[in-house]
């Protein structure tokens, strides 16, 4: 279980990081919207996964291109939060986005049939 005080710092590292990304990044190659689904800073503040929601574009090249700006959005968050360490942020793709899209369709193919002389035994309690 995670503390409370490293609750409130991934949030906040969340909301700056998202901030950073979408309004202070100038990199004409990055044409996709960019949203931080997700912040996991480990206990001992050295490091922060920093996990990516892409929406459009190609997801992999825009990961690289957030990867290869990580020291100055780093050098930005230490600016804009209070922390004694600054964590060294690692970026992933987040992919439970498609994932998720991915067991819709599978729910919604599945067809239900029922015979008609089925019976159905319900037992009251």
């Amino acid at each position: 279980m995670k503390s409370n005080r490293l609750e409130r710092v991934n949030s906040e590292i969340q909301k700056e990081v998202a901030l950073i990304i979408n309004n202070e990044l100038r990199d004409p190659q990055i044409t996709s919207m960019i949203g931080v689904s997700e912040v996991d800073v480990a206990p001992d503040l050295a490091n922060a996964k920093v996990y990516l929601s892409v929406y459009g574009g190609d997801a992999q090249d825009t990961l690289n291109r957030v990867k290869g700006a990580g020291s100055f959005i780093r050098g930005r968050l230490a600016k804009k939060i209070r922390l004694r360490i600054i964590p060294r942020l690692d970026f992933y793709l987040d992919n439970s986005q498609v994932y998720g899209q991915k067991i819709d369709e599978l729910l919604s193919n599945i067809t239900y049939t029922t015979n008609p002389d089925d019976q159905f035994d319900y037992e009251e309690d």
